[in-house]
């Protein structure tokens, strides 16, 4: 988001809004204040990874600016575009070729070759997908680039630390711990808490949940063959949440359900004021499970439609 002050006092102005309201959902944490550039001529430059094709291309354009998409579908030919390779890398002869097609000259050409230079190195350091200046903008001291977007690759987040660090920029305090735990975990807007195991059977649970108008607060998967320390780090997060009841739908493959029921029992032991519970087990070592629940008067379901039911009328919903 880009804003223009006229004056110190809108400039401040802006800041004190900005720093205490969100911005596309997070909270504004740092803003960027330049000096408005005396635009001549807005220009496009990017350097873009085509994964069909095994091969990387330089793309620029002399219509820079928001309207680009519309200069791409609506002509075509204003779009340069040059492959190049990995291996091959971006040559100063292929840079220097698509800054005089964009008619650059003299000390511009330069620094328009340095640019693409650049671009290059960014993409190659951090596997970017795409890293891309709009507008690139000539003024009366030469090129600025003012304004850019990088696309990262998750992919490549275990070999690279500063997209890891952009990752947990975007995560809230919750999925930051979920995902130290290494589980599946997305907060939602609703009330429920839920906990299952398999991403298809937490996907479905969902599903069913807003059939019937019930709302879930998160999704979180603890996957196959949970152990009982896994499972009790589930509850405790979910219980952090809040949520008016925990929904527990466990269908055990590799997993136990004895054990699963093993650590709900240890969780509502350790932790206070804990949500109504709703519980469904199904599979390796059902009647073991339910049984020890029931031994610590906590009914347990095996058909997941009851289960559901009766969250709905434990939330009065």
């Amino acid at each position: 988001m880009i804003k223009i002050a006229n004056s110190k006092d809108e400039a401040i102005s802006l800041c004190k809004e900005y720093f205490s309201r969100e911005v596309a959902g997070f909270h504004v944490e740092a803003i960027l204040i330049e000096e408005l550039a005396q635009i001549e001529h807005e220009y496009y430059c990017s350097i873009a990874l085509d994964t069909s094709g095994r091969q990387f291309y330089i793309i620029a354009s002399k219509e820079g600016g928001i309207d680009i998409e519309e200069v791409s579908r609506t002509n075509p030919d204003a779009i340069i575009k040059e492959s190049f390779t990995l291996s091959d890398g971006l040559s100063e002869d292929l840079a220097t070729k698509v800054s005089k097609q964009l008619g650059f000259t003299k000390e511009n050409l330069d620094s328009a070759i340095s640019l693409f230079i650049k671009l290059w190195e960014i993409t190659k350091n951090v596997e970017a997908q795409l890293v891309e200046i709009n507008p690139l903008v000539l003024t009366p001291s030469g090129l600025i680039a003012v304004d850019g977007k990088m696309i990262l690759d998750d992919d490549t987040a275990f070999r690279q630390p500063i997209v890891q660090e952009l990752q947990n920029k975007k995560l809230s305090q919750l999925e930051k711990l979920a995902k130290e735990a290494g589980f599946s975990f997305v907060e939602l807007s609703g009330e429920i808490g839920i906990l299952a195991n398999g991403a298809g059977l937490t996907m479905a649970l969902l599903d069913v949940l807003s059939e019937i108008g019930l709302k879930p607060a998160n999704f979180l998967d603890v996957g196959g063959g949970a152990s009982k320390e896994r499972v009790y780090k589930a509850l405790e997060l979910l219980f952090k949440m809040n949520p008016k009841a925990v929904l527990v739908n466990i269908f055990g493959g590799i997993t136990r359900c004895d054990i699963v029921a093993e650590a709900i029992i240890q969780a509502l032991e350790d932790f206070e004021d804990t949500p109504p519970m709703v519980i469904r087990l199904i599979g390796t070592n059902d009647k073991e499970g339910i049984s020890l629940l029931n031994d610590a008067g906590i009914t347990a379901f095996q058909n997941v439609l009851d289960a559901v039911y009766k969250v709905k009328e434990v939330v009065g919903e």
